[in-house]
C-alpha cells in the first residue's frame, strides 16, 4: 500500500510538472542560423541602418538619421529560416504574416539585406 502511494504521488507530481507553462521566446527558436548574431551596420551619408541579431530569433532594427530625427525609427523583429530562405514578422505578434527577407551572408564582416551591404560591428 505505502509503494502505492508513492507511485501515485510521483506520477502526480510528473503530471503538475509537465503542465506547467514554460515561457516560449520564439516557436521558431530551432532554426537560428548563429552566422548572423551580432550587430550590423550601414552607414549612407548622414544616415545609419542598424540590425542586431539575437540567438532567439529576435532583431532589433534601427535607424539614426542625422537629417530627418523625427523619422528614427526602432522595430523588434522575430526571423526563422525554412529550407535556404528567410522570413520575419514583428516580435510577438502573432496577427502578423511572416514575409520574405531577403538576406544573405557574404562573409564573418558583411551580410547583405535587400540591395545594401551591412558591416559587422564589433563595438
Amino acid at each position: 500500500m505505502y509503494k502505492l502511494h508513492i507511485l501515485i504521488l510521483f506520477m502526480l507530481s510528473i503530471f503538475l510538472l509537465s503542465c506547467h507553462k514554460k515561457e516560449i521566446i520564439s516557436t521558431e527558436k530551432e532554426t537560428v542560423d548563429y552566422r548572423f548574431i551580432g550587430t550590423w551596420e550601414f552607414i549612407n551619408g548622414n544616415n545609419k541602418e542598424k540590425y542586431t541579431f539575437f540567438d532567439n530569433n529576435k532583431i532589433v532594427y534601427s535607424n539614426d538619421d542625422k537629417n530627418a530625427p523625427n523619422n528614427n525609427k526602432v522595430y523588434t523583429y522575430e526571423w526563422k529560416k525554412e529550407g535556404n530562405n528567410y522570413y520575419y514578422r514583428l516580435w510577438d505578434n502573432k496577427l502578423d504574416n511572416w514575409s520574405d527577407f531577403p538576406i544573405k551572408y557574404i562573409n564573418t564582416n558583411i551580410i547583405k539585406i535587400y540591395s545594401d551591404f551591412f558591416k559587422k560591428s564589433y563595438i
